[in-house]
C-alpha cells in the first residue's frame, strides 16, 4: 500500500461550478463489489450529534449530505471561537473486495459567503485518515482572500482534488473507519470586518465526495 505521512498540500484557492463526476473506477461493477458501510456518524462544532444524517445506501455513487448547523463568522461582536467550525464524518466500512483498495479522491463544498470589507481570509481545510493508521494523513488547504470589494454576498463552491501521491488508501484486507474532517476558518482583519460562511436563507452547507479505486 502506498503511504504518506503527515503530508500537507497547499492548494491555490479556486471556485468550481462543475458538477461532481462519477469516477471511471466506479463504472466497473462487474469486476469488484464495494465494501459494506456498517455505519456513518458525525462529530464537530459544525455538526453536533443528531443534526446531520446520511443514507449509507448511496455512498459509492453519490455521497452528499447537508450541514444545517455549520456556520463560521467574524467581526467586532463575534467571539474568537466563532471564527472556525468543523465537521468530521466517520464511516465504518466492512471488508473491501479481495484485491481492491479505495480512497477519497474529490471533495466538493458549498456554502454562503459574506463580507463587508477587505482583509479577511477564508480558509478551508480537509483532512483524511483511517483510524487504524491515524499518522497516515492527507490534508489539503484552500484560501479565499477578500478583495477590495467591500460587500460580498454569494454562494461559494469549492472543489478539492487530493493529489495521487497523497491518497489515503483503505486496507487491502478487512474493514476500517474512514475519517474526513472539513473545517472552515477566518483570519486577517477580524476585529473590524464582518464575515460569514454558512447556511443561506434557503440552503445548508453541503459536502459531496467522489472515490477512486486501485488493485493492491
Amino acid at each position: 500500500m502506498y503511504l504518506t505521512s503527515a503530508l500537507l498540500f497547499l492548494l491555490q484557492s479556486g471556485l468550481s461550478t462543475a458538477a461532481p463526476r462519477i469516477s471511471s473506477a466506479l463504472r466497473i461493477r462487474d469486476t469488484f463489489t464495494p465494501p459494506t458501510v456498517v455505519s456513518a456518524s458525525f462529530s464537530g462544532s459544525g455538526c453536533p450529534q443528531g443534526t446531520t444524517d446520511v443514507s449509507t445506501v448511496s455512498v459509492w455513487d453519490h455521497f452528499s449530505f447537508d450541514l444545517p448547523s455549520f456556520k463560521a463568522k467574524t467581526g467586532p461582536s463575534s467571539d474568537i471561537t466563532d471564527r472556525t467550525v468543523n465537521c468530521q464524518a466517520h464511516l465504518n466500512f466492512g471488508g473491501s473486495a479481495t484485491g481492491w483498495q479505495f480512497a477519497l479522491k474529490d471533495h466538493w463544498s458549498t456554502g454562503h459567503f459574506e463580507t463587508d470589507g477587505a482583509g479577511v481570509t477564508l480558509t478551508q481545510y480537509l483532512t483524511v485518515y483511517f483510524s487504524q493508521d491515524a499518522a497516515n494523513t492527507a490534508t489539503t488547504v484552500q484560501t479565499i482572500p477578500s478583495t477590495d470589494n467591500s460587500n460580498v454576498s454569494k454562494d461559494l463552491s469549492l472543489h478539492t482534488s487530493i493529489p495521487e501521491a497523497a491518497l489515503i488508501w483503505s486496507p487491502c484486507v478487512g474493514g476500517g473507519i474512514l475519517n474526513v474532517n472539513f473545517r472552515i476558518a477566518f483570519s486577517g482583519a477580524t476585529s473590524n470586518v464582518t464575515a460569514y460562511y454558512g447556511a443561506s436563507s434557503n440552503s445548508s452547507v453541503k459536502e459531496q465526495w467522489e472515490w477512486t479505486w486501485r488493485r493492491c
